[in-house]
């Protein structure tokens, strides 16, 4: 689990804390439903995670507006090399930045 999801987890679904049936310890009764609540906003992390293919689409948009373009006009791409260095630089500054 990332400390990210777990954060967000703990927000959704603060601890609720109830004795034990014996009595002798305490029971977090909203772990279960926090696991599962983890899960899936790792999986959606997962689901809307840049890609290559999305930085490419995104490096077009960035020369287009700074060149004033519209319609067809030439682009040089960059090599799936530096869109994934890209991506790690950017994913790991978020990671640092949240």
């Amino acid at each position: 689990m990332s400390k990210r999801s777990e954060q967000r987890g703990l927000e959704a679904l603060p601890p609720r804390w109830r004795d034990s049936k014996d009595r002798t310890r305490e029971i977090d009764s909203a772990l279960p439903v926090r696991k599962f609540y983890i899960r899936a906003y790792e999986q959606a992390e997962k689901d809307l995670a840049l890609t290559i293919e999305d930085m490419e689409r995104i490096h077009t948009f960035l020369y287009a507006i700074k060149n004033n373009k519209s319609g067809m006009f030439t682009f040089t791409r960059l090599s799936d090399g530096q869109y994934e260095e890209a991506l790690r630089r950017f994913n790991e500054w978020r990671k640092n930045n949240d």
